[in-house]
């Protein structure tokens, strides 16, 4: 039974290789062969792609913030260092930096080092920025938080999530 399997095989193989390799050819030496392949001279191949807009987002992740009765005082506390992200997208018309909170410490932050200063509720928001040089770009951002009443000094994680999406 198995060899009546592979006897009925061989000629079914036969059958598409020379067709395949005939359009291999064709494709490959398209200048040389087109007589031979039944095209004339002037047959043209025309390939499109299309490339899906992506944007990614690279940084440390940014230490605890220390609240001191300094800072409660004034009602806000200002990040010790600017906080520094690279962001690479392929993306012609630019990016846009979603900021959402994960901790309720904060109402309001306050961010510089963008193509301008930007107050975002403790809600989070989107901020789009529009490429005004190659498609890749480094931030340092100046954060300053507004501190929820009836905060207490100590050490505090750090607040924000921030992504990356190509425009």
């Amino acid at each position: 039974m198995e060899s009546a399997r592979a006897q009925n095989r061989v000629p079914l193989r036969r059958r598409w290789q020379l067709p395949a390799l005939r359009a291999l050819a064709c494709t490959a030496l398209s200048g040389g062969l087109a007589s031979w392949c039944g095209a004339d001279s002037g047959t043209q191949l025309q390939v499109s792609a299309n490339v899906s807009p992506v944007a990614r987002l690279e940084g440390v992740a940014p230490a605890p913030l220390l609240i001191t009765s300094a800072d409660l005082a004034r009602g806000f506390v200002d990040t010790p260092h600017p906080l520094r992200l690279h962001v690479y997208s392929n993306s012609r018309a630019g990016f846009a930096l979603d900021v959402s909170a994960q901790s309720p410490w904060f109402t309001a932050v306050a961010i510089e080092g963008l193509d301008t200063q930007v107050t975002l509720g403790a809600e989070g928001g989107t901020i789009v920025q529009r490429w005004q040089r190659a498609p890749s770009r480094v931030l340092e951002l100046r954060l300053r938080f507004r501190l929820e009443p009836g905060l207490v000094p100590g050490l505090y994680a750090w607040p924000l999530l921030l992504r990356a999406r190509p425009l």
